[in-house]
């Protein structure tokens, strides 16, 4: 079986931000997609793991993208598993325009857990170690982003039914959205978002109430970045860590 998966996407009047590109979370949204029919190819998709009461969650992604496709472009994206790190399953993706303009790249960490228990479950040999891809996108392993520090309350989010996915919890896509989201509500942001970093640390549910922290944006060589920290109200389980950088 081939080491890896790819499938053509066409860019939709729905993924469109305001300057008539797809959004970063369009690719997003690609890149969960493809991950899913890929690991079903490969026996461990959503149903696979269904029948072991376990399934799949984010822990980890990196998204970069150089060049946003508009409306109606076709783009070819690729993914490929790449084993197993101690309990983290690894998987990286490419996105290029069909003349083979390389569009951008994500880099993925996946953990498995008990179904009922939300616990994470040590993952067997076989399968999971079998049609690897060997290329890595991304020079650094994916690793904890550090806790913002000086941070101010962005924006609070209260989770809506529109917001859960097929396991009952927050998709990651809208995390990414509401970390955007909070970047954007300055009228005066006209930058272009090149990377969105993430953890996913604890799952939120229906009702809770998310509160969006964020520090002041830091300047680099390579552009702006803004980290972000999200925690529930109530028990201040602290829900995700992100990093956004722009040009």
């Amino acid at each position: 079986m081939k080491n890896s998966f790819s499938r053509e996407f066409t860019v939709s009047s729905y993924d469109l931000n305001p300057k008539g590109q797809a959004r970063l979370t369009t690719m997003a949204n690609y890149f969960q997609e493809m991950a899913y029919h890929h690991a079903s190819q490969l026996g461990f998709g959503y149903d696979d793991m269904n029948q072991r009461k376990t399934m799949w969650v984010l822990s980890r992604m990196r998204i970069r993208i150089n060049h946003y496709p508009v409306w109606d472009d076709k783009v070819s994206v690729e993914t490929w598993h790449k084993g197993m790190d101690r309990l983290f399953g690894l998987r990286d993706f490419r996105v290029k325009s069909m003349d083979g303009k390389a569009l951008g790249v994500a880099s993925s960490a996946w953990l498995i857990l008990d179904s009922e228990t939300r616990r994470p479950v040590r993952p067997g040999t076989g399968v999971l170690s079998q049609n690897l891809g060997t290329d890595s996108v991304f020079k650094e392993k994916l690793e904890k982003i550090p806790a913002p520090e000086q941070m101010e309350e962005l924006a609070r989010r209260k989770v809506q039914f529109s917001d859960l996915d097929i396991v009952g919890h927050v998709n990651n896509v809208k995390y990414m959205e509401w970390c955007i989201d909070a970047l954007m509500a300055d009228r005066s942001f006209h930058n272009e978002i090149r990377e969105l970093e993430i953890n996913f640390l604890h799952e939120a549910l229906l009702g809770d109430t998310i509160t969006i922290m964020g520090t002041a944006p830091e300047m680099s060589e390579s552009g702006n970045s803004l980290l972000f920290l999200a925690r529930r109200e109530g028990d201040d389980q602290e829900i995700i860590r992100a990093r956004l950088a722009w040009d």
